[in-house]
């Protein structure tokens, strides 16, 4: 990534990420392993959580029209690993000016779904026709989410966007 998550939080900067490379890194530390055992005991509880979250989100956001969020595909339950939105056509500001307006209300979102063949990784490789993914590419962000994620904190973000909603 050209510029990393903590960094990008730390000055609040709303530019997105790029992929320059193409990298492969699979390696788990012992430390990471340790943890991540540790973390599987409680995984019921934390998927359980963002499901709870996830829910609240779709209810608070319900009332900007044309907002699409995600949800659970036909065929299963997502863990909501990440929340995405896609703003409607009509909604009064851009993905990337949103952005900025949610950073200065204190809100950390990001770009939402990427198109790998629109990376700088891929410049080079043929892609098709994908119009609905660049679409969602240009038009989506990824709301903040986190197991221990309070009330209070979803709160400020769901007024935010309901606020640039508003215009």
């Amino acid at each position: 990534m050209s510029v990393s998550a903590a960094d990008r939080h730390a000055t609040g900067s709303t530019a997105p990420e790029s992929y320059l490379e193409v990298g492969f890194n699979y390696r788990m530390t012992d430390l990471q392993a340790a943890v991540g055992i540790v973390q599987l005991g409680r995984l019921a509880e934390m998927v359980a959580r963002r499901r709870e979250l996830a829910a609240r989100y779709r209810e608070g956001l319900a009332g900007i029209p044309g907002l699409r969020a995600v949800t659970d595909p036909p065929y299963g339950q997502t863990n909501y690993q990440s929340f995405w939105v896609a703003l409607p056509e009509d909604f009064p500001m851009g993905r990337d000016e949103l952005l900025a307006y949610l950073a200065k209300r204190g809100v950390s979102a990001r770009r939402g779904i990427m198109a790998a063949h629109l990376e700088p990784a891929y410049a080079g490789a043929r892609a098709g026709e994908l119009p609905a993914t660049e679409w969602l590419t240009r038009n989506s962000l990824i709301l903040p989410l986190f197991h221990a994620m309070t009330e209070a904190d979803q709160d400020q973000v769901i007024e935010a966007l309901c606020a640039a909603a508003e215009g």
